[in-house]
């Protein structure tokens, strides 16, 4: 289920980011803060797909141990009555499967046999940390501004790519999650980097190689064909 939950979370990201309201008063550079979220609710709107390599590295620095997962993602926005769609087809350490259609979330594991089947409402219940809380594709794409403090960090070159760092601390004590660090890519002005900071220390970083904008995605590549025999739950 980890891999559910981080991968929603970047749905969320990627669906609300570009709209998010942020607080000027706190931040010590509110005129470049605003510049990059303006430059990315622009480039939001113009995106119609995405294609990428996807690298995921959750580690755990009390016991110094990293897993890695890899695989590739596809991903449409919300567009007037189009719901919002993603799936990520793993190729390591194991090929599982991870697709949202609006609310519906699949899970596939070939591997098991098995597949979870779900709304993304029911899932935050569960073993995924209140996912639904993170996402944001019922459409609300102002819903991170009232639930993050979003802070301008640094300038930084990622995988040959120059970006600017974001912070986004949680207003709420409660969260899972104790703060996200976002890298924005300064020539497509969207996310191709994540690091999740969790309360106990623990962190994932997210990362998009390979990045194909606007190409012929159809609807059909995010459904999940799962064979007859296939065990499917609707919990963990």
């Amino acid at each position: 289920m980890k891999k559910i939950a981080t991968l929603a979370i970047i749905v969320g990201m990627l669906v609300t980011l570009a709209g998010a309201n942020h607080r000027a008063d706190a931040n010590p550079t509110p005129q470049i803060l605003t510049g990059i979220l303006n430059k990315m609710e622009k480039a939001h709107q113009e995106m119609k797909s995405l294609k990428a390599e996807l690298i995921q590295q959750k580690t755990n620095p009390q016991i110094n141990i990293t897993d890695t997962l890899q695989g590739n993602l596809l991903y449409k926005p919300v567009t007037g009555k189009e719901k919002g769609k993603v799936r990520v087809d793993y190729t390591r350490p194991s090929k599982d499967i991870f697709a949202v259609v609006g609310e519906n979330v699949t899970f596939y594991q070939p591997r098991i046999n098995q597949a979870y089947k779900n709304t993304l409402a029911k899932a935050g219940k569960g073993k995924t940390g209140g996912m639904s809380q993170l996402v944001g594709l019922d459409g609300s794409v102002k819903s991170l501004g009232g639930n993050y403090n979003i802070d301008y960090v640094k300038d930084e070159t990622v995988n040959g790519q120059m970006t600017t760092v974001l912070r986004l601390t949680p207003k709420n004590a409660g969260a899972q999650i104790a703060s996200v660090e976002l890298w924005v890519n300064h020539q497509t002005n969207l996310p191709a980097q994540w690091k999740f900071v969790e309360r106990n220390g623990d962190y994932t970083v997210v990362s998009l190689k390979n990045i194909h904008l606007n190409t012929s995605i159809p609807d059909s590549a995010f459904a999940v064909n799962i064979p007859s025999g296939t065990k499917v739950v609707d919990k963990f």
